[in-house]
């Protein structure tokens, strides 16, 4: 009776587990540290932080957040869709957006017409790779975690030990490929509430909300 594999996430956390300098194995916060840390981004002046803080919000990928574009953003919906060409899976993502996110887009507005991140060497480029390493440097957090570790790897960990919601919607806030493409258009239809709801509980958490770092089960069933 079971659609999904209640295993996969898991097994994907152990093998992360293995160690930091492993292939493929990005330093990460532990999530219980998460909330002071994106305290002192959100305190922080710059670009950079607000991409950051930007990136841990939605679990996006550094290059997906610093490319982003106003075009892919849908406000009234709270939609953010990173368009095929953009993403590691080779197809599009649909990021849906906590109302803390809304607020730091509306403080992004009027800086670029094309760009939420624009190079502050204002020559129409987005921010560059290196922004947030070079934040991560100057806040003396660079050797306890990775942009990818603290916006993907963070957010895994809580939602997977707090048993946030299902491991499938975990894996697809995450846009993690599902290789079965009937089973992955079946899956995005129906954890499209939950992902909101999930993505919603994050953002909550870290901004010092603890009480929210579980959606009631009513809404995962």
């Amino acid at each position: 009776m079971c659609t999904t594999n209640p295993a996969a996430a898991t097994r994907r956390k152990l093998r992360e587990s293995q160690g930091r300098h492993e292939k493929g194995q990005f330093a990460a916060l532990a999530y219980p540290e998460a909330p002071a840390f994106l305290e002192r981004v959100r305190d922080a002046e710059g670009l950079s932080a607000r991409c950051l803080e930007f990136a841990a919000l939605t679990d996006a990928r550094t290059m997906e957040a610093i490319g982003a574009e106003w075009s892919e953003v849908d406000v009234e919906q709270r939609l953010w869709t990173i368009p095929q060409e953009r993403t590691k899976a080779g197809e599009p993502h649909v990021v849906c957006l906590s109302e803390r996110v809304l607020q730091l887009l509306e403080g992004q507005r009027g800086l670029e017409k094309r760009w939420l991140f624009p190079s502050s060497m204002l020559d129409g480029k987005p921010l560059s790779n290196m922004a947030m390493l070079t934040l991560l440097d100057r806040m003396d957090a660079g050797q306890r975690t990775t942009v990818h570790g603290l916006c993907r790897a963070t957010f895994s960990t809580w939602a997977c030990e707090t048993n946030a919601a299902r491991p499938d919607v975990i894996e697809a806030c995450l846009a993690h490929r599902e290789s079965d493409k009937v089973k992955a258009g079946y899956n995005r239809a129906q954890s499209a509430a939950e992902r909101r709801a999930l993505l919603a509980a994050w953002a909550e958490y870290l901004t010092g909300n603890a009480s929210s770092n579980v959606i009631p089960t009513a809404q995962r069933a």
